[in-house]
């Protein structure tokens, strides 16, 4: 967050005194809040602060809370898993072809590598919990995000 605020800030700078923007702002912002964010995922997961869609989780968790909690692993490891398979040629192929951004001309792949990389250590979390590697998911209260 500091170096795109940093960046940005350097860049507004240079174009209202200088007249001359730096070029690779919208590209450098762009890469550096895609992968923060890519890189968040597995720290959100393993702390439960995601957003939750809990109408049917309430209504569910009195009835079968070890159930719905074994499903909802068992998608997380299976859609993480998928998004990891799909990832994997997408970043070999910007790795294979040194793919560059059309602005400033940054490789692309380092950028890249954070998606694969956050999705498979948000599988191994899933696939951690679901195992019993990891101690269960502990949602927090709304009262206690405040």
């Amino acid at each position: 967050m500091v170096g795109i605020v940093g960046i940005i800030t350097t860049s507004v700078i240079m174009r209202r005194f200088f007249n001359a923007p730096l070029h690779v702002t919208e590209d450098m912002v762009g890469l550096m809040l895609s992968a923060m964010l890519f890189l968040a995922l597995p720290l959100v997961t393993l702390r439960a602060e995601h957003v939750r869609v809990s109408i049917v989780a309430d209504a569910l968790q009195s009835r079968i809370p070890r159930l719905l909690r074994i499903a909802a692993m068992l998608v997380g490891v299976l859609f993480f898993g998928w998004i990891l398979l799909e990832s994997i040629p997408w970043f070999e192929f910007a790795w294979k072809r040194n793919l560059k951004s059309e602005t400033a001309r940054v490789l692309l792949y380092p950028w890249m590598a954070a998606l694969p990389l956050s999705v498979a250590v948000t599988w191994v979390i899933f696939a951690g919990r679901l195992l019993g590697l990891l101690a269960p998911e502990r949602p927090h209260a709304p009262e206690e995000l405040q």
